[in-house]
């Protein structure tokens, strides 16, 4: 095996090796929304008009890219905590740049998230009750991909088939009062 080849292997394996680390400290791996539940997003919060938009878990950046395109005028957040998905998020906005997309490696749990008028997830259930609790202010606009907040009643749900299984994306409207 060459030189080149050996150091591919290792910086493979490191990738893998962060990746594990990542997703045992953030109970998930990064798993991209698929097509389908990306337009039904889109077209979930396209009525909306946000004005601010946060990426909570944005991993690879698939909504994240997506929702600044889609809303050119909107300032969209992405918050990122795993490594290799920061790095991705990073060097796919050199290549693919949005002037309204602010990559954020932070935990959204320490942030202020009544500032956005749009609040994006694909989380796991133990995180969408943490979220819960979290989000006690009385308006909140959040659009979930796949999983449903434990206690709250969705405005809209979209079901979504894909080609092993089916998804449902949740919009949660919460007014004042």
């Amino acid at each position: 095996m060459s030189i080149f080849g050996i150091f591919l292997f290792f910086m493979l394996l490191l990738i893998i090796l962060l990746i594990l680390i990542d997703s045992a400290k953030n109970g998930i791996t990064p798993t991209p929304s698929t097509g389908k539940e990306r337009i039904a997003a889109i077209k979930l919060a396209t009525p909306l008009d946000p004005n601010s938009i946060a990426d909570l878990g944005a991993g690879f950046g698939t909504m994240a890219f997506s929702l600044a395109k889609e809303f050119p005028k909107a300032k969209v957040v992405a918050y990122e905590t795993a490594s290799v998905p920061c790095v991705i998020l990073f060097i796919r906005k050199m290549v693919q740049p949005r002037s309204n997309l602010t990559i954020k490696r932070a935990n959204f749990m320490n942030e202020d998230l009544s500032k956005y008028d749009l609040l994006y997830t694909y989380l796991y259930p133990k995180a969408m009750e943490r979220l819960q609790e979290k989000l006690i202010q009385p308006k909140t606009t959040l659009i979930s991909n796949a999983f449903a907040m434990p206690k709250w009643k969705p405005a809209f749900i979209w079901p979504v088939e894909s080609k092993t299984s089916y998804s449902s994306i949740y919009l949660y409207r919460r007014n004042s009062s």
